[in-house]
């Protein structure tokens, strides 16, 4: 029989390894296959209830977060579900700012599993690149977001067939500071917001392997939990 500590961790591990598969099959797979239009929006709406299912699972640990998580995420499932059966006319940007706030508490409960105390080298790992992950898809609503107010605000998408896909593509092109050029931003919030998520993608690595660094060789026992009897 399993302690309820160790069942914890068991769910911890499996749900966060879930939870990357799904955000990679998001940012990456996605975008790749599937088309503009009620496809894409479908696509989207699926996986975005996988990750919010998944990822409650993955905190349990923690859970305030997960609560608050879960009551998000069933916000996120009315206003996306709902207007496949019964169009609300909700306005899009009101969607991607819940999904956002659901995707910044999930952050929140990844990140204190990453940079806290107590958790196995491997759960830190693949928290952390969760928790980048998440970053770049913030980001991505974020800007879909802003051109819905401001639609004048990137060069370089058609105006004629926008791809919703573009603003998954231009988060990490600039999350990693890769930049092409052939979409930019032109309006100052957009160019505030690309110059933080250029920042937070340059810092977050040297952040992480510092931490890890100091857990592996300085923190001693709490990198491993359960060696410090031995």
């Amino acid at each position: 029989m399993f302690s309820r500590q160790a069942r914890t961790a068991w769910l911890r591990t499996r749900g966060m390894l879930a939870l990357l598969l799904l955000l990679i099959v998001s940012a990456f797979v996605v975008p790749a296959v599937v088309p503009p239009g009620a496809a894409w929006r479908f696509a989207t709406d699926v996986m975005l209830t996988l990750i919010v299912a998944i990822g409650v699972v993955a905190i349990t640990d923690h859970r305030k977060l997960a609560v608050t998580l879960a009551a998000l995420g069933v916000l996120v499932v009315a206003a996306r579900w709902t207007e496949w059966i019964i169009p609300t006319g909700l306005h899009p940007s009101v969607r991607d700012l819940v999904t956002i706030c659901t995707f910044l508490v999930l952050g929140v409960a990844v990140g204190i599993n990453v940079f806290g105390s107590g958790n196995s080298l491997r759960d830190r790992i693949f928290g952390a690149i969760v928790l980048y992950l998440l970053i770049g898809m913030v980001w991505a609503f974020s800007y879909a977001v802003v051109d819905l107010f401001l639609p004048q605000s990137f060069a370089g998408r058609s105006d004629v067939s926008p791809d919703p896909a573009d603003w998954v593509y231009f988060s990490f092109v600039t999350l990693t500071t890769v930049g092409y050029g052939d979409i930019t931003p032109v309006s100052r919030m957009v160019r505030s917001l690309s110059i933080l998520e250029a920042l937070v993608g340059q810092l977050y690595p040297a952040v992480i392997i510092a931490r890890l660094v100091s857990l592996e060789f300085v923190g001693g026992p709490e990198s491993h939990p359960g060696q410090a009897e031995h």
